[in-house]
């Protein structure tokens, strides 16, 4: 990501989104709590589905306020099944568009990438709308077996 400013009150809000989601078993600030660079939260591995093993998936947040447009990775990574997944607007893929996804299986040795459009506008509301996906489709309809 490119420089930008972390906003400790805007990662405050955000843990708050994510510690509503009903998989998240904690979240805590990156690296600590002066800091706060990014949020990691522990996923339930039994509660996503389909469940996985028994190590924690894992989703970061990443957020940078860089006028005009915040930059953001919401990324998640399941040890278990090697399946990562994540929504991120940044400049890496300007081929896509503003805002990307890209996931990557346990089966593919490359990430793939899709163009997508983010309906929300707020960094809460993104978040929670990226969290919904996350957990309605994207783990069931990329994880299920074939």
């Amino acid at each position: 990501m490119n420089s930008g400013a972390e906003n400790p009150a805007l990662y405050r809000v955000l843990k708050d989104v994510l510690e509503r989601q009903a998989g998240v078993t904690s979240v805590r600030f990156e690296p600590d709590a002066i800091q706060k660079q990014y949020l990691a939260a522990a996923i339930d591995s039994q509660r996503v589905v389909p469940p996985t093993g028994p190590k924690l998936p894992q989703l970061e947040v990443h957020w940078k306020l860089t006028p005009p447009h915040d930059e953001f990775r919401i990324d998640y990574a399941d040890p278990n099944s090697r399946f990562h997944c994540g929504w991120h607007h940044d400049e890496d893929h300007n081929d896509l568009g503003a805002a990307h996804f890209q996931y990557q299986t346990a089966s593919k040795e490359a990430p793939e990438y899709e163009r997508v459009v983010l309906e929300a506008a707020s960094p809460p509301k993104l978040l929670w709308e990226c969290c919904d996906e996350l957990f309605e489709n994207v783990i069931p309809d990329y994880t299920a077996e074939p």
